[in-house]
C-alpha cells in the first residue's frame, strides 16, 4: 500500500499534464519552458538541499553505492548491446540506454526507504546510510547519462573529451550533489531562509516534470515504440535489481544494505531522462514512454523488493 501510495500521484501528475495540453488549457512552449526550469533549477536545488542536510557518516553506504554504480554500469553495457542488436537510430539509441539504468532514486527511491524503515530503533542510522549511499552515487549517474547522451556524436571525434568534461562540470545536478556533500562533510549547516528556499524549489521539480511528461506523451507513438519502450523499462526495473541482487551476493553486503540497494535499483527510470532528452538531444518522447512503463511495472518491482528482502 505505501508503494501504491507514492506511485499514484505520478500517474496522476502526468495524466494532468497530458490533459491540459490536449485541451490547449497549455500549449508546447510553456512545457518546454517547465522541463529547463526542472533541469537547472528544481531537480539541482531538491538533492542541493537533500545531500547537505544529511549527516556525513560513510559506515557501510560506500558498499551500497559501489554495487549500485557497478550494476548500473553493467546494465548501460548490457542496454547498448541490445541497442546495437535492435538497430535504432543515434537519438532513440541513447535514451534507449540511458533510460535502462537511469533510477529515480531521489522522488521515489528515498520515499520508499523512508516508509519501509523509518520506524524502528534503528531507522535513522538505515536512512542516514541511504542518503550518504545516494548522495555520491546521483553525480555518478548522472555524470554516466552525460556520457552516453553525448557520446555518439561523430563530429565530435578528437573533442570528445574536452566537450564531456565541459557538460560534467557544467551540470547542475552534479554541482549540486557535490556540493551538497561538501556542505554535509563539513558539518556546516544552511540558513534556515537558504534551505526553507532550496526546499521549496526542489518540491516543484517532480510536479513540473511529470506534467512536461504528461503533455510529451503521443498515443500513436507509444503504441509505435511500446515495444521497445517495455525493453528498456523491463532492463531498467527487473535486469537493473536482479545484476545488483548478483553483486550484494558477491561483496557480502548486509540484509539491510542490500534491501537498501534494491530499492534503489528497483526505482523507475527517472523523472529527469526525459528533461536530459529534451536538453541534450535524445528522444524525449520515447524516454517518457519509458518512465511511464517503468513506473508502472516499478510497482511490481519494489513491492517484491520489499516481500523478499525487508529485514525483519
Amino acid at each position: 500500500m505505501h508503494v501504491i501510495n507514492i506511485l499514484a500521484p505520478v500517474f496522476i501528475l502526468v495524466a494532468l499534464g497530458a490533459a491540459l495540453f490536449r485541451v490547449g488549457f497549455t500549449d508546447k512552449a510553456f512545457f518546454n519552458g517547465c522541463s529547463k526550469l526542472t533541469y537547472w533549477i528544481g531537480i539541482p536545488c531538491l538533492l542541493l538541499y537533500q545531500i547537505s542536510t544529511s549527516r556525513f557518516n560513510l559506515g557501510g553506504s560506500w558498499k551500497i553505492f559501489l554495487t549500485m554504480v557497478a550494476a548500473s554500469v553493467a546494465v548501460a553495457l548490457l542496454g547498448a548491446l541490445a541497442a546495437w542488436l535492435l538497430k535504432l537510430e543515434r537519438n532513440r539509441r541513447k535514451t534507449f540506454i540511458h533510460t535502462s539504468f537511469h533510477c529515480n532514486t531521489a522522488f521515489v527511491g528515498l520515499p520508499v526507504i523512508i516508509y519501509a524503515l523509518g520506524s524502528g530503533p534503528d531507522s535513522k542510522h538505515l536512512l542516514e546510510l541511504a542518503s550518504m549511499a545516494v548522495a555520491p552515487t546521483v553525480p555518478i549517474i548522472n555524470i554516466m547519462s552525460v556520457l552516453v547522451l553525448n557520446g555518439f556524436e561523430p563530429s565530435r571525434e578528437g573533442k570528445l573529451l574536452p566537450l564531456l568534461g565541459k557538460k560534467i562540470l557544467l551540470n547542475p545536478m552534479v554541482l549540486a550533489c557535490f556540493l551538497g556533500m561538501a556542505i554535509s562533510f563539513s558539518g556546516a549547516t544552511l540558513p534556515l531562509a537558504l534551505g526553507r528556499g532550496l526546499d521549496s524549489l526542489g518540491k516543484m521539480a517532480l510536479p513540473l516534470a511529470l506534467l512536461s511528461i504528461g503533455a510529451s506523451l503521443d498515443l500513436a507513438k507509444v503504441r509505435g515504440s511500446f515495444g521497445l519502450a517495455m525493453t528498456a523499462a523491463v532492463f531498467n526495473v527487473a535486469v537493473l535489481p536482479l545484476v545488483g541482487l548478483g553483486i550484494c551476493r558477491l561483496w557480502g553486503l548486509s540484509g539491510a544494505e542490500t534491501l537498501i540497494a534494491l530499492i534503489f535499483l528497483a526505482c523507475p527510470t527517472a523523472s529527469s531522462a526525459y528533461i536530459y532528452a529534451m536538453q541534450l538531444k535524445g528522444d524525449p518522447v520515447f524516454a517518457g514512454n519509458v518512465i511511464v512503463l517503468s513506473t508502472l511495472l516499478s510497482a511490481l518491482s519494489l513491492w517484491t523488493t520489499l516481500y523478499f528482502f525487508m529485514v525483519p
